[in-house]
């Protein structure tokens, strides 16, 4: 259980991350923005490494097993879809870019970001699988549609949220994926 001030450490980090990048997610820099003293960090963290693992694991439960949980009180695969798709457009891109770019510096942060991945990769081929009981073509389609998301991400400047939608539906029109009423 994350106590609030514990939050209130990891949630800056996600904000040093999106703002500045790895190389500035500090102790240093921490305390300076916090205003707190060092030992005010080692009360809430036992060491540097324990901050970058409570960091992760909110992470990875906040951005992607609390996702799959939601989805999953859809009623159907597609409205699960729909979810998925919804929040993944909606979140703080700056942070995932960070994240990603650190575990290209840090095999400890790969590691998180690999298991992130596969997890959202297997859910979104689940969700296909549910729709069309073709598991390579779930596959297929899980693939291109993390793919799209991930990439959108990269591009400089990176995609807009209103193109990114276009950009979801237009593949799911190319694999007769329908979408929900709300949307057309």
């Amino acid at each position: 259980m994350v106590t609030e001030k514990k939050r209130q450490w990891l949630e800056e980090g996600f904000l040093i991350l999106s703002e500045e990048g790895a190389a500035s997610l500090t102790i240093e820099t921490l305390i300076g923005r916090l205003k707190v003293t060092k030992g005010a960090f080692y009360h809430h963290f036992k060491s540097w490494q324990d901050y970058k693992e409570s960091l992760l694991s909110l992470y990875e439960t906040e951005r992607t097993l609390n996702t799959i949980e939601f989805a999953e009180q859809q009623l159907s695969p597609l409205d699960k879809f729909e979810y998925v798709m919804e929040k993944s457009i909606r979140r703080n891109q700056n942070l995932e870019v960070a994240v990603r770019a650190w575990a290209l510096m840090e095999p400890f942060v790969h590691s998180y970001q690999q298991r992130i991945d596969q997890r959202r990769i297997d859910y979104l081929e689940e969700m296909m699988f549910l729709l069309y009981r073709d598991r390579e073509r779930a596959r297929t389609m899980a693939l291109i549609f993390y793919s799209l998301h991930v990439g959108s991400q990269q591009l400089l400047p990176p995609v807009k949220e209103q193109d990114l939608v276009k950009l979801y539906r237009e593949v799911q029109k190319a694999f007769n994926i329908q979408a929900s009423k709300k949307d057309e």
